[in-house]
């Protein structure tokens, strides 16, 4: 067995300690070409590893965090002897494995755990890489993980958050820090999960808290009298279609463009969601909400999209926001609408009439829990229960 080195600066936790905290990290050579590195963080530290690859440069990766504040387990907790001998084994020097293994990016990491994601929500993955392309990758792309400190990835959130006056602007670029946090949190923990990327210590971006009470339920949602003005505002009939679909069923707006012809039971009174946020599900159509998609699907192909834009084509990403802002603007109402406050209404007004929350939940794919909370405010003003139960209508007579 090799010698071991010793440095002064590295072999005790008491030595290690009084370090200052860097980003960078202090090595000691510990054999031809490897050196041992020690990063002292805010919590216990890292051992890292150095290898030059005879051209001039080198390669680093972690290998395992430092006992500065626990008892070294030989594994995942080593001292310095430990962290010497693994980092001349993973160097090639005892075992002769890792030498050559390019370290992970966040980018690759990023990357795998978007297409597992894929595989399980097409939309959720959709919105992930968005995010995650537009406001983490650019900066962060290229590094390796294990690179990655507490105090980059603090001041990567706070730098997402808007300055000046506007509290409302603040509170919302706050909330959606908090989302791509999350997002960001749960691509790196799938890479740390991964026992062949040789990852553990996730305490970087675990310590990086999101900010508190930022977070705020859809506020804007219409009666059955404006979404009418909201219709007589629009004029795209196809774009009104979709409106009138909205708000009779209570879908997501990508739930409604991923519906066909097929997808309508006339018979059964219902509309098969194929799917979406939670997945497939049935929703329960109401007298008008059935006359409404008799009319629309025809003598249609089953294979065609239930509701089609002017063109012919389905509805795709996006498509319904200049629409419906220029809808909103044609009837006078809150300019901070979105296509998602019809579901917001047809949740509202279904509470409102008493329908039971559990079989809104059902109808609407969520959960009785997230009603009761996001709707609060409409269950607090309730007065009443109805006798009579039902969705909300447009043209009752």
């Amino acid at each position: 067995m090799a010698r071991n080195t010793r440095s002064s600066k590295l072999e005790t936790r008491t030595s290690r300690l009084r370090l200052p905290v860097a980003k960078k990290p202090v090595f000691a050579r510990v054999a031809p070409g490897v050196s041992l590195g020690y990063r002292r963080n805010e919590t216990a530290g890292t051992w890292v590893l150095r290898v030059a690859d005879g051209k001039g440069s080198s390669w680093t990766k972690r290998i395992g965090q430092a006992d500065d504040f626990e008892d070294s387990n030989g594994r995942s907790v080593l001292n310095f002897w430990e962290a010497q001998q693994q980092a001349k084994a993973t160097a090639g020097g005892e075992k002769g494995e890792g030498a050559q293994k390019t370290p992970l990016t966040v980018e690759v990491a990023a990357r795998t755990y978007l297409a597992g994601l894929e595989a399980r929500n097409q939309r959720t993955a959709y919105d992930a890489r968005r995010r995650l392309e537009r406001l983490f990758l650019p900066r962060f792309g290229s590094s390796r993980i294990e690179n990655l400190t507490r105090r980059q990835l603090e001041a990567w959130r706070d730098g997402l958050v808007r300055a000046g006056s506007d509290a409302e602007q603040r509170r919302r670029s706050q909330d959606t820090a908090n989302r791509v946090l999350s997002i960001v949190k749960a691509m790196l923990n799938h890479a740390v999960g991964d026992p062949t990327n040789g990852l553990s210590d996730d305490s970087a971006w675990r310590l990086v808290r999101p900010f508190q009470r930022v977070g705020r339920a859809r506020e804007v949602h219409f009666t059955a009298v404006e979404v009418l003005r909201l219709l007589e505002g629009c004029s795209d009939a196809s774009f009104r279609d979709l409106l009138t679909a909205g708000f009779l069923t209570g879908a997501r707006y990508g739930e409604l463009a991923a519906c066909q012809v097929r997808h309508f039971d006339v018979e059964g009174e219902t509309l098969n969601v194929p799917r979406g946020k939670t997945g497939a599900r049935i929703v329960i159509l109401q007298p008008e909400a059935v006359g409404f998609f008799s009319r629309l699907v025809g003598g249609r192909p089953q294979e065609a999209p239930l509701l089609c834009r002017i063109d012919g084509g389905a509805w795709g990403a996006s498509h319904q926001v200049r629409p419906m802002k220029r809808a909103l603007v044609a009837a006078k109402l809150d300019p901070t609408g979105t296509f998602y406050a019809l579901r917001h209404s047809y949740i509202s007004r279904a509470i409102e009439a008493g329908v039971p929350l559990n079989v809104v939940a059902e109808n609407c794919g969520t959960s009785v829990r997230m009603i009761e909370t996001t709707y609060a405010k409409v269950l607090a003003a309730k007065r009443r229960e109805f006798i009579v139960a039902g969705a909300p209508t447009l043209f009752a007579a």
